[in-house]
């Protein structure tokens, strides 16, 4: 594990105990084996106080290992020098004829580098060492003669390898470690990352279905409000045909002449519900050009109005959602003009710049929400106000949810202006995060 300058110990993996415990117990029972075989004279006082010193040492071990999962930091330093202490007692005994164990020494040393950081554990290291130093001279009398020299050398060549590779192995397994729990957070931010674009997706749908909604429930008060007043008054005038037919014969074809009249205007309407509703030139036209389509409708339909088209000839690549908006925006401002204006003049401007795409519906009428000017035209005129009252709201709705702008009011001197802007973005996944953003606000 990496070394942690606030604190002096560190608690180890699961891996590293297990590798730990295994090496550690392997080597004391190897070296208790070896001290008992090769004692001169082995008696069974020297036995039973090197074996009590060994199971001491195993225990004081054991007790490490169950214990290194909880807060070590107080306690590791008191194992470590009952540990020590067990170490030295271990090679002191030699005197009484036991062999001198010195693979205790090696454990008690890799077991420091496993569970203290880098610093703390070299300076132990060190100090064990010294210890080793201290007991081989007293076993020879504090006599230093080459021998014992050269088995200094080599106990701290042995030393150095043992902590060496302890501590190797603790980095390795240390950046294992750091390596699967960042595995592990790049797969949980994974799946994060998937729930998002699952919220998304649904968050779109829910988008698509409530402009679906809006729209029908527009279309449903249109009907209502142009058609349904168109009946009312036909079959007023059926009544008062059937009441003609008796009392006053003469009027019967005036009557049926307004009867089909009024038939007719609402079979327009009709038409005009069902093109509202099914705009089959967006979906395979240009935006340019189904408005173009959409000009010709009105002229068809509004032979005295004058309609001037001026539509940017190069455009971006526009997503469906931008085109079917501006579509929209232009069908509706241009249903109001047919219907409420009574203008003799108006203009659809398209334009491109700066990154805006801007839609200008404009007339020289009397408005969308005009007062009718007679008693006989009250009823239509209510109608408009409801019409026009519920598609400009909804188109402000529609083109908000595209992070886009709608203005709508008087123009000067005279008429009525509807003015869309909307940001033309890179791609489709920008608009449908702008929606959502906006949706989230709204909802917020």
């Amino acid at each position: 594990m990496s070394s942690q300058p606030a604190h002096s110990v560190s608690v180890p993996s699961d891996k590293l105990m297990k590798l730990v415990n295994i090496t550690a117990f392997g080597t004391l029972v190897i070296g208790y084996l070896l001290a008992i075989l090769l004692a001169t004279p082995l008696t069974l006082g020297n036995f039973l106080a090197f074996t009590a010193l060994q199971l001491l040492y195993c225990a004081a071990f054991w007790l490490l290992l169950r214990g290194y999962k909880t807060d070590l930091r107080f306690s590791l330093p008191v194992y470590a020098l009952i540990l020590s202490a067990l170490t030295v007692s271990s090679g002191l005994l030699s005197r009484t004829g036991i062999d001198w164990d010195w693979l205790i020494y090696m454990v008690t040393a890799s077991i420091f580098f496993s569970l203290f950081s880098a610093r703390p554990a070299i300076t132990a290291a060190l100090l064990l060492y010294g210890a080793i130093i201290l007991n081989l001279a007293f076993l020879d009398d504090w006599r230093w003669s080459l021998n014992l020299l050269a088995s200094l050398a080599n106990l701290l060549a042995a030393l150095s390898f043992v902590s060496g590779f302890s501590l190797l192995m603790n980095l390795l397994l240390a950046q294992k470690e750091r390596a699967e729990r960042l595995l592990q957070e790049v797969e949980l931010s994974r799946g994060q990352l998937e729930a998002a674009h699952a919220q998304l997706r649904s968050y779109s749908t829910q988008v698509e279905e409530l402009t679906i909604a809006r729209e029908r429930t527009r279309v449903a008060r249109e009907i209502h409000d142009t058609l349904g007043h168109y009946l009312t008054i036909l079959n007023v005038q059926l009544e008062t045909i059937s009441k003609l037919v008796k009392r006053d014969p003469s009027r019967l074809e005036a009557e049926i002449a307004e009867a089909r009249h009024v038939a007719a205007q609402s079979m327009q309407e009709v038409r005009n519900a069902v093109a509202t509703l099914r705009p089959a030139g967006i979906a395979t036209l240009t935006l340019a050009q189904a408005l173009t389509q959409l000009g010709n409708e009105f002229k068809h339909a509004a032979p005295g109005t004058a309609l001037t088209l001026d539509l940017e000839a190069e455009l971006p690549p526009l997503s469906p959602d931008v085109q079917l908006t501006l579509y929209r925006a232009a069908q509706e401002a241009l249903t109001n003009v047919r219907k409420h204006a009574q203008a003799s003049k108006a203009l659809v401007r398209l334009r491109y710049e700066d990154g805006w795409l801007e839609l200008l519906a404009l007339d020289n009428g009397r408005g969308p929400l005009a007062v009718p000017d007679n008693a006989g035209d009250a009823e239509q005129g209510s109608a408009a106000q409801k019409s026009g009252g519920f598609g400009l709201p909804g188109l402000c709705e529609r083109v908000e949810l595209l992070g886009g702008q709608v203005t709508y009011g008087p123009a000067t001197p005279a008429g009525y202006r509807v003015t869309v802007r909307i940001q033309v973005l890179s791609t489709q996944s920008a608009n449908t995060s702008a929606r959502l953003e906006s949706m989230q606000g709204a909802r917020g």
